[in-house]
């Protein structure tokens, strides 16, 4: 039996009300998401502004008493007074914020006991200085376990950081799926309520016009609801792609926020690591000059402890001008200010200077060095001189450093092709294949390398610089620790004539 006309319409009019109620509820529950979504954010801010807060204090300690320790100004020492307690109500804070996650909240706490071991070996190297005066400070300095402290600080900031981060994007992946089927909720809701209305308003005409034009009309509704379904299907597929463009440029934008922030870390991390060594590299001859300073001008010493004094004040003098000197030339070179005063010039006579240069060196170390010059034209290459020297100075300089006592350093010239190739190999350290790519690059050393005694990690930077400003190139190879270091430099050859072959040892 068929419905009438006033069965029809409440029932349609009751699906469409259904409809609506289920849309209502499903923006209600996004609503309460949303909510919980932003509540979650600010609570991943808050950890991740913690945790740099709380590692950025703990440098500001280091940086507080290296201070005091080189300057004894009381000061100095209120950053540290001011961060220890900061540092305790983030630590708290920390933990109220991670409760729920395990793995978090034993980073938090390993976070706090190396901070507690910290702070406790600061303040007693603080006491230590009160009671020692300046003589101490060069000895209590010297705290690499500090260092790693530090980046045990970091490393367990930053774990904690990326596990907060992993759970914000996975809470954001269950919010945008919420979101999806709420999209397709609503579309379909949409749809059902459109052909419920419709169906309403064919009922309606059905009971007033008579079945032939009933029938007509409702052809042209339903083709009417095609042409509108069509409409919004391209208007829907528009909208995907528009979503899907967005999406893209939101993890374009998203990776290149998280590389300029791996690129900020870094360098600020650098330029730590470059003030804290400026600083004691430079600190320590002028410690030493001042010590035996004031020894002589108090009078008490001997002749030969006079004669020590005088040689242990020019030997931390030439220290020091060196230093200077190489920052000199790396400013030079950043800022282009580096001039050249090209000349032809004999290779392989710069490389017996170079090597003349560092003979009293290697022969106090009792280290040889072998010369071999295998050319059929001279070595005669466009340069500095001085630059040149320089260059050829600061590799065997670095070979003579990291090379056994009573070992060779082998030295060849020869001509290849239309360049000058000078390798100079040592019998020492080698070069760990982690640090084998960074050896160029400024302000790096081999931490690794137990052999390595100091420096600002300039020389070879400079070498690489000046030999670039030549058109030429220069590059190590090493098999790795304790089976020696080669560097081949490469120059172009200018003026060649004819030169026979002779093997040196120097």
């Amino acid at each position: 039996m068929p419905l009438t006309f006033e069965r029809k319409l409440p029932i349609i009019l009751f699906f469409v009300f259904l409809m609506l109620t289920t849309v209502g509820v499903l923006f209600y529950q996004n609503t309460i998401s949303l909510q919980d979504a932003i509540a979650w954010q600010r609570h991943s801010q808050e950890v991740v502004a913690r945790v740099d807060e709380t590692v950025g204090l703990a440098f500001e300690i280091q940086m507080s008493m290296t201070n005091f320790m080189l300057i004894s100004n009381e000061s100095y020492l209120t950053p540290f007074e001011r961060a220890k307690p900061k540092i305790r109500q983030n630590i708290d804070r920390l933990r109220v914020l991670t409760a729920d996650n395990a793995d978090q909240l034993a980073e938090v706490n390993r976070i706090d006991q190396v901070l507690k071991e910290y702070n406790g070996e600061v303040a007693r190297k603080i006491d230590v200085r009160k009671m020692g005066g300046p003589d101490v400070a060069g000895t209590e300095l010297v705290w690499s376990e500090g260092k790693t402290m530090l980046d045990q600080i970091r490393a367990s900031g930053e774990r904690v950081k990326a596990i907060q981060v992993q759970s914000q994007q996975a809470r954001d992946q269950r919010g945008d799926r919420r979101f999806t089927i709420t999209v397709w909720v609503l579309i379909v809701s949409s749809l059902a309520g459109i052909i419920s209305l419709g169906l309403a308003n064919l009922t309606v005409l059905s009971e007033i016009r008579k079945r032939r034009a009933a029938q007509t009309k409702l052809l042209e509704v339903n083709e009417g609801l095609e042409r509108n379904v069509e409409q919004r299907t391209v208007e829907l597929k528009d909208a995907n792609e528009r979503l899907v463009e967005i999406g893209h440029e939101r993890e374009s934008i998203l990776s290149s926020e998280k590389e300029a922030r791996r690129e900020a870390e870094i360098a600020n991390r650098l330029r730590d690591e470059f003030m804290a060594s400026v600083s004691h590299e430079l600190r320590t001859p002028l410690n030493s000059i001042l010590g035996w300073a004031r020894l002589m001008k108090g009078g008490t010493l001997d002749e030969n402890q006079s004669e020590k004094a005088l040689t242990t004040i020019i030997k931390n003098s030439e220290t020091q001008n060196r230093l200077i000197e190489d920052l000199l030339d790396v400013a030079r070179v950043i800022s282009g200010k580096l001039q050249l005063e090209m000349v032809d010039i004999d290779a392989a006579e710069v490389v017996s200077q170079a090597i003349e240069t560092v003979r009293p060196a290697a022969n106090a170390k009792k280290v040889r060095i072998e010369l071999t010059e295998n050319v059929s034209t001279s070595a005669i290459v466009s340069g500095d001189h001085d630059r040149l020297v320089q260059i050829f100075t600061n590799l065997l300089g670095n070979a003579l450093k990291f090379s056994h006592d009573n070992s060779t350093i082998h030295v060849s010239v020869e001509t290849i092709s239309d360049a000058v190739v000078t390798k100079i190999r040592d019998e020492g350290k080698g070069i760990s294949p982690e640090f084998l790519p960074m050896v160029f690059e400024r302000f790096r050393q081999d931490v690794t390398n137990k052999s390595n005694n100091g420096g600002l990690g300039l020389g070879l930077a400079i070498v690489r610089n000046l030999v670039e400003m030549h058109h030429g190139s220069v590059r190590a190879e090493s098999s790795g620790e304790n089976k020696g270091a080669t560097f081949t430099v490469s120059l172009p050859l200018n003026k060649p004539t004819h030169r026979d072959e002779s093997i040196l040892e120097l």
